[in-house]
C-alpha cells in the first residue's frame, strides 16, 4: 500500500506508484514547473544585468576596453553568472555573457571583448 505524495491518502497499486489519482500527478509536476521558472527567471534576469553592465561599460561601438574589477562589481555585476566560457591557445579563460565575454586582465582589472557577428 503506498501513500500519495500531494493528498498523503493511502491507495493500492504498483509498487512504484507516488499518486493516488490523476489530479495529485498533474498537482505535483505543476508545482515541479513553477518552482523551476521561478529559479530559471531569477538566473535569466542576473545574465540580462551582467549584459547590460557590460554593455553600459563598453559603449554600443565598443569593441575592446580594459575596466577594474571594483568597478564592474560597483555596478552590480556578478562575476559567477555567464553563458560559456572558452579557453584560447595562450591558456587564457574568456567568460561568455551572451556576444560579451570578459578574461581577467590582472588581479584587479578585466578585459571586456565583444563578439563580433562576421555574418553582418
Amino acid at each position: 500500500m503506498g501513500k500519495c505524495l500531494i493528498c498523503k491518502t493511502a491507495f493500492r497499486g504498483r509498487s512504484d506508484k507516488k499518486f493516488c489519482s490523476i489530479s495529485c500527478k498533474n498537482s505535483y509536476h505543476l508545482q515541479l514547473k513553477k518552482a523551476n521558472e521561478f529559479f530559471t527567471d531569477q538566473i535569466d534576469k542576473m545574465l540580462h544585468r551582467n549584459r547590460e553592465i557590460l554593455l553600459e561599460i563598453m559603449g554600443k561601438e565598443g569593441k575592446q576596453k580594459i575596466v577594474s574589477k571594483f568597478e564592474m562589481e560597483k555596478k552590480g555585476f556578478l562575476f559567477r553568472y555567464i553563458t560559456g566560457y572558452y579557453i584560447n591557445t595562450q591558456g587564457k579563460q574568456y567568460h561568455y555573457v551572451y556576444d560579451f565575454a570578459w578574461m581577467e586582465f590582472s588581479t584587479q582589472e578585466v578585459m571586456i571583448v565583444r563578439k563580433i557577428d562576421s555574418k553582418k
